[in-house]
């Protein structure tokens, strides 16, 4: 079972890290064609009270964005929701640390990156985030 720092070892090994702080984790994943995407993956404590990853990629201006649209689509994924964070709309997923294999933590960041490039490029048209 993963632990942050686990987490923390498997991220840097596959990735380019563009910027680390404590519990806060920020690389790129590449999508469709010349398309990428900016993933945040942070340390946070659920309500639960236990550790989780919560994976986060960025759609777009919340200003900038028809957001019933938003919401609309980001409700066909299995996954996740969007939120708001400082005028940026992201769409956001967490797993719970103890309880997930490193290896699952993948396809939970290609997941979370494949919605937003797909929510970004439909809505907003631009490759940005």
């Amino acid at each position: 079972m993963a632990s942050w720092d686990d987490l923390g070892v498997f991220v840097r090994v596959r990735y380019e890290i563009m910027k680390s702080a404590d519990g806060e984790l920020w690389f790129n994943l590449p999508t469709v064609g010349e398309r990428s995407q900016i993933v945040a993956v942070r340390l946070v404590t659920g309500e639960d009270g236990h550790p989780w990853a919560q994976i986060t990629s960025p759609v777009g201006r919340t200003a900038e964005i028809d957001l019933v649209a938003l919401l609309q689509r980001a409700g066909e994924s299995v996954v996740g929701g969007v939120i708001d964070e400082k005028g940026l709309a992201l769409f956001r997923h967490s797993i719970p640390l103890g309880d997930t294999e490193l290896t699952g933590f993948e396809r939970a960041f290609r997941v979370v990156v494949d919605v937003a490039d797909r929510l970004e490029l439909e809505l907003t048209g631009a490759d940005e985030h």
